[in-house]
């Protein structure tokens, strides 16, 4: 299984962090480009089990996925497939000082050696967009 790792320091709250990842809903806001909603299907965001159905650009083209809700924490949030298959990605959220540090981690498996290797760039690109966005709409609010 391969990894992506990328963080990003953010003027906010923790808990508000926390809450704007959980609400599924509010997804759409801090998505990379090439990436959107095609569902949020549940009334209830936010809990384990939840589910959400994004188009992700993962590999060379772009492929819907559904993506729920596997564990929850009082700092983390793990999402993936269900059965966690394929890919995982874990938010943790972290006070430190005036900051809070917000960690996005995927761990993939995607066409053997030379497909992760190929994906890994992207993914990193997609990734630090993705974290770059969330920074934004937290400290907007």
């Amino acid at each position: 299984m391969a990894e992506v790792v990328e963080w990003v320091a953010v003027a906010a709250r923790s808990e508000a962090l926390l809450s704007l990842i959980r609400d599924q809903s509010q997804r759409h806001r801090f998505l990379p480009d090439g990436w959107r909603v095609l569902g949020v299907p549940e009334e209830e965001h936010g809990v384990i089990g939840s589910t959400m159905e994004v188009e992700a650009r993962f590999g060379p083209g772009t492929t819907p996925r559904v993506v729920q809700i596997l564990e929850m924490g009082d700092d983390f949030l793990t999402e993936g497939p269900p059965g966690g298959d394929n890919f995982l990605t874990t938010w943790i959220v972290q006070a430190r000082g005036e900051d809070t540090i917000v960690q996005a981690e995927i761990l993939f498996k995607y066409g053997g050696f030379v497909g992760e290797w190929l994906t890994r760039k992207p993914l990193r690109r997609d990734l630090k967009q993705m974290l770059s966005r969330l920074k934004a709409v937290a400290e907007a609010r």
